[in-house]
C-alpha cells in the first residue's frame, strides 16, 4: 500500500478533517511545552485521545475500532519527533502501512 500524506498547517494547534478509506476522520493537534499530542475521531469512533507524536510511531495502536492502517509521524530529515514549525516541509503525517520490514517508508 503506498502511502496518503495528510495536509498540515504549519501551526500550534489546529483541527481539521479529511477522508480516509471512504470515511472522515477528524483530528486535533495540540503543542504544549511537552510535545505534540493528537486526538483522532474516525468514523465517529475515538482513536486516539491526548496521544503523543512521536516519529514513526503509529498514532492507531487499535485498528478494531475501524481505521484499517496506520497513522504515523515521519521525520524526512532524521528521525526528530515532529514540531509544528515543520509541518509539511520536515515533518509529514502518512496513513497507509509499514513496509514489510517493519519500518516506515514513504514517498
Amino acid at each position: 500500500m503506498s502511502y496518503q500524506v495528510i495536509p498540515l498547517a504549519a501551526l500550534a494547534i489546529q483541527q481539521f478533517s479529511c477522508v480516509l478509506d471512504n470515511q472522515t476522520a477528524q483530528f486535533t493537534l495540540t503543542t504544549t511545552e511537552d510535545g505534540l499530542f493528537a486526538d483522532i475521531v474516525y468514523n465517529g469512533v475515538s482513536i486516539a485521545a491526548g496521544r503523543i507524536c512521536l516519529d514513526r510511531t503509529n498514532l492507531n495502536s487499535s485498528p478494531y475500532t475501524g481505521l484499517p492502517h496506520g497513522l504515523f509521524f515521519v521525520d524526512l530529515l532524521g528521525t526528530s519527533d515532529p514540531v509544528y514549525t515543520g509541518f509539511g516541509t520536515q515533518y509529514l503525517l502518512l496513513y497507509g502501512d509499514p513496509d514489510a520490514n517493519g519500518g516506515v517508508t514513504y514517498p
